[in-house]
């Protein structure tokens, strides 16, 4: 009876478009009737007891250092400062937490793998909550969770500004975008403090390349590939495209 529900709401949400905050209200209340205690009670060998934690973690030199370094090579995790991420939905993190199909489209940025500032490092291992077990005050991680193709602030998203569906082209729109909101946030020194960002981009390129080959092989992919590895996409390309 669930699946049933599931499939009805699923195809209203696709035959009724609705527009802006009454979509995402609307969406976020059909998710509230398939709740994860039910997932819990239906499939128990498939969740996490509500009190898992992960170990503690401990490092031997957890301190910042003396000064502020001047290099790269003398940065230790205490001295970062700032926490960034750019990329495309495996940045986002969208469906990662998705428990039905109405979750698909749900960007879990509070979980993703780089920069998500879930709970702590016990509740949720990411790398921001690496870096916070040496500096509590790390600015950036994201915070919560959003919905994809519906604007959302940066009390929502943190510095993880990485967009579901782009593609390598798409990088210098978010790097601008990214340099733009560093230098104007209020709690950041944008010369003096260490930042940490991750880029992790470049699977819709290997999506989209059957859909224009000439542009994404110019541009970004036969350059930096072994050639064997698009040969082998061509042939599949050719093989999808005459039914065999």
């Amino acid at each position: 009876m669930e699946w049933l529900f599931i499939t009805v709401a699923t195809c209203l949400l696709v035959l009724c478009p609705v527009k802006g905050d009454k979509w995402r209200l609307e969406y976020e209340e059909g998710l509230s009737h398939y709740s994860e205690e039910a997932l819990r009670t239906e499939f128990p060998e498939k969740t996490r007891p509500v009190s898992f934690k992960h170990p503690p973690f401990m490092c031997p030199d957890m301190s910042p250092s003396f000064s502020v370094p001047t290099s790269v090579e003398l940065v230790k995790a205490a001295d970062i400062k700032v926490i960034a991420a750019l990329g495309d939905s495996l940045t986002t993190a969208i469906g990662a937490n998705a428990t039905t199909v109405l979750g698909i489209p749900i960007e879990f940025r509070h979980v993703s793998w780089s920069i998500g500032g879930y709970g702590s490092f016990q509740d949720v291992i990411t790398l921001a909550n690496i870096i916070r077990l040496f500096n509590p005050h790390l600015v950036g991680p994201a915070p919560t969770k959003t919905v994809h193709g519906t604007p959302a602030p940066l009390c929502e998203t943190g510095f993880n500004l990485a967009v579901t569906g782009h593609n390598t082209f798409n990088l210098p729109e978010q790097v601008r975008h990214l340099i733009d909101t560093l230098k104007t946030y209020e709690e950041i020194d944008f010369d003096e403090d260490w930042k940490l960002l991750t880029i992790l981009i470049g699977m819709n390129d290997i999506c989209d390349y059957c859909k224009d080959k000439a542009l994404l092989t110019k541009l970004f992919l036969w350059q930096t590939t072994d050639r064997r590895f698009f040969y082998s996409i061509d042939k599949f390309c050719s093989q999808c495209q005459s039914g065999n």
